[in-house]
């Protein structure tokens, strides 16, 4: 299985940039992974929040092709225990699903186009999160999941 995390906008803040260094190379051990950021939308008072979200949310679906298997990380999405994400990711294998995408919004978060084609929309927590500590959590998750399916012992 290859994983990629489509994301809006670059991470800055340097203990995310650190993390997500991290978790890249431990995932790769494992299977491919990759994080593609697209560009964000300037938000300024009186911007029109819909037409950012709409253009930020064209930008993610360019960067997954047609047949890519989608899956939106939302807050209003399905939430997932530790156990039910690593059913969830083993079921994607079992279904013989190659390549899963998984989309992050920016601040205003996904389009309502993102939502409505991804196959599945998940939420990683209940709180509200930045998009950069979206994606630090779900590069844990990801790591976590794949160590226990090597039958390694997670390192905490």
């Amino acid at each position: 299985m290859k994983y990629v995390l489509v994301t809006v906008g670059k991470f800055k803040a340097p203990f995310i940039v650190e993390g997500m260094d991290l978790y890249r190379r431990r995932i790769t051990r494992y299977t491919e992974f990759s994080v593609i950021p697209v560009k964000e939308e300037k938000i300024s008072a009186g911007s029109n929040e819909a037409l950012i979200k709409q253009k930020e949310g064209e930008r993610i679906l360019e960067k997954i092709p047609a047949d890519g298997y989608r899956v939106a990380l939302d807050q209003g999405g399905k939430p997932l225990a530790s156990e039910q994400w690593f059913d969830f990711l083993t079921d994607l294998g079992r279904r013989g699903i190659k390549k899963t995408f998984f989309c992050i919004g920016g601040p205003l978060g996904l389009s309502p186009q993102v939502l409505t084609q991804a196959h599945q929309v998940l939420s990683l927590s209940s709180l509200t999160l930045t998009h950069e500590m979206s994606a630090l959590i779900f590069s844990e998750q990801l790591y976590r999941y794949l160590t226990v399916q090597a039958g390694e012992k997670y390192h905490r």
